[in-house]
């Protein structure tokens, strides 16, 4: 359903500063024998004094040719010792990824270690599962150098196959054999196995990098914390693999992960059709396509929004809210939570402009959906901007979003205009900070998309597990995605508020280079701590810590997390907050049967 941020130009030539640094460093770290290969790293470009680190070991074998759409498997490990300074490649996915390439041949994984490091050391272990929509994205966007250092823990950040080539359901893929991974009758969730399949590759050769395989925590934002919920529920074939996880802004499909039956029939004969595959020969014919032409068939079956897991399958046996509401998961504690503004990052890029881009930066931001300027949204496909009322606009917007037609109806539009009313909803790109839709639409998507599901696979995690809840809540944010030059903090590009919008919280979690102010600086060092911390004991509070985090067994409790003077505490009301009592009945019927 969702796309998701992916690095800021500043981020991504920050990124390229960094690997040359890499390319160039003579010092060398630690060497470490393991069942892929042997590995030499080097000090940690961003902390070369505290952190080494091992770019691009291979974890599996290259998923292409014949082992294209099929489970990951063992790698041949490369003769000799191999100085790991540089990432593998990126998976294929549309866009650059510079400065790694692209291949299939990309199952590869980073390991960020404390300097001190010994293979007796026994530190706890977090492996990072990128987001990107399952369609974008490396673990070598993010460095987790200070995470690292200041709790001495072990990060492992990944790739994992995506697009069609990770998660596509067709009739010709399904396994004909059962293996560990697949049942006789399964197909999809390739990424879902190589996640688990590094988790593996962890358990077996972490010892060697001074980790304890016993203290392993599985984390991840938007795709990447949808994965991480799809772990929890993979009670087959991810047991044992990790003691804790983290889930950041995932829980958007707790309530729609479709049925593999389900998922085959919308997209598996599209795919066939567009590459001119046919049965009994669709199989041969899928995995000898370029990959540029699977790319392209997979932007015209899927859309931005139509990748995703499958269940009702070995590796992932029943829908996530099935799942954690009857208990049958994997039952460790659970970090989660969302960001107060989520749907900021999407409403610019789902939208079409009033006008020209440099006409819009000329008049101070794009006003887009303003009720008092026409606007193109408003014309429903006239080619004469329109204007219309903030609840109609209500409503053309829930149908951009797929809300069921039966229910947008002009009374909840109405209705939803109430709940929402504009002048809660300033927009610093307008005069005197005059309300505007376009900052109501935002919130609108943020508590329909992502508060309540988040808040509902809490509710049900809760019921078995220790959970931590938390509201990221920094209205000054920087901007996560750079499309342009920064207009005017805290605004990105387009002029649309950034604030704590989806993905916000990251620049607070790894090295991204983003200038954040003093009280921000201190945000984030409270919230690599309590990352920390959970990664060393399952719990945020422990073993150091100022601000008590109440777990979300306490009444619902969530932590906000804001930048000071305020310290980081507890509130109550976040499903008033964010109107649930509204959105349960749509949320609660979803279902991807």
């Amino acid at each position: 359903m969702l796309s998701n941020a992916t690095l800021s130009r500043k981020a991504l030539l920050a990124l390229s500063a960094l690997f040359l640094a890499a390319a160039f460093t003579t010092a060398s770290a630690q060497t470490v024998v393991t069942d892929t290969g042997t590995f030499t790293g080097i000090p940690s470009p961003s902390d070369p004094t505290a952190v080494d680190v091992f770019f691009g070991i291979r974890y599996a074998a290259a998923p292409e040719g014949a082992a294209r759409w099929t489970p990951p498997q063992p790698p041949t490990p490369p003769a000799g010792t191999v100085l790991a300074d540089f990432p593998g490649p990126a998976c294929p996915q549309a866009g650059t990824t510079a400065p790694l390439p692209q291949s299939e041949d990309c199952l590869f994984l980073n390991v960020y270690v404390p300097a001190t490091s010994r293979p007796h050391s026994k530190l706890p272990v977090f492996l990072w599962i990128h987001g990107g929509a399952l369609v974008t994205g490396t673990g070598a966007d993010y460095d987790p150098s200070v995470m690292v250092a200041e709790n001495n823990i072990i990060v492992v950040t990944i790739n994992y196959r995506l697009g069609a080539l990770g998660w596509l359901v067709e009739p010709g893929l399904i396994a004909q054999t059962p293996s560990f991974f697949q049942n006789v009758g399964d197909a999809g969730n390739y990424g879902l196995m190589d996640q688990q399949f590094a988790l593996q590759w962890v358990q077996r050769n972490i010892a060697g990098f001074g980790g304890d395989a016993r203290k392993v925590t599985v984390g991840g934002e938007s795709a990447g914390g949808l994965s991480v919920s799809s772990n929890l529920a993979s009670t087959t074939t991810a047991k044992g693999l990790f003691r804790g996880a983290i889930v950041e802004s995932g829980a958007y499909m707790l309530h729609d992960v479709p049925s593999e039956v389900v998922y085959g029939a919308i997209f598996g004969a599209g795919f066939d059709a567009v590459l001119g595959c046919t049965q009994p020969n669709d199989a041969a014919c899928l995995r000898s396509a370029s990959v540029a032409n699977i790319l392209a068939a997979q932007g015209e079956v899927f859309g931005a929004n139509g990748i995703s897991p499958d269940f009702g399958t070995r590796v992932l046996p029943s829908g996530l809210q099935q799942a954690f509401s009857t208990g049958e998961f994997i039952r460790v504690p659970v970090l989660q939570g969302t960001n107060a503004n989520e749907g900021r990052l999407f409403e610019p890029l789902d939208f079409p402009f009033a006008s020209t881009f440099p006409n819009i930066l000329a008049a101070g931001g794009p006003a887009n959906f303003d009720l008092s300027n026409p606007n193109t949204f408003c014309a429903e496909g006239s080619s004469m901007p329109a204007v219309c009322t903030y609840p109609q606009e209500i409503n053309l917007f829930l149908g951009v979003i797929g809300f069921p037609a039966a229910e947008n109806t002009a009374a909840f539009g109405g209705l939803l205009a109430d709940e929402y009313p504009l002048a809660n909803f300033p927009d610093p790109f307008l005069p005197g900070n005059a309300p505007s839709s376009d900052e109501a639409l935002a919130q609108i998507f943020t508590d329909l998309v992502f508060a309540c599901n988040g808040s509902d696979s809490n509710i049900d995690l809760a019921r078995f597990v220790p959970v931590f809840g938390y509201e990221f809540n920094d209205p000054n944010a920087p901007p996560t995605v750079g499309f342009g030059t920064v207009v005017e903090p805290p605004n990105d590009a387009f002029g649309f508020p950034s604030a704590s919008e989806h993905a916000a919280e990251l620049q607070f979690l790894f090295n991204f280079g983003t200038p954040l102010s003093a009280d921000e600086q201190q945000l984030a060092g409270e919230m690599k701590t309590y990352w920390g911390n959970f990664v060393n004991s399952g719990d945020p509070n422990l073993p150091r810590h100022s601000s008590f985090w109440f777990p979300f067994n306490f009444f619902g409790s969530v932590q906000g997390l804001r930048p000071g003077p305020r310290v980081p505490d507890p509130f109550f009301n976040f499903r008033q907050e964010h109107f649930c009592r509204i959105w349960q009945p749509f949320i609660a019927a979803e279902t991807g049967e």
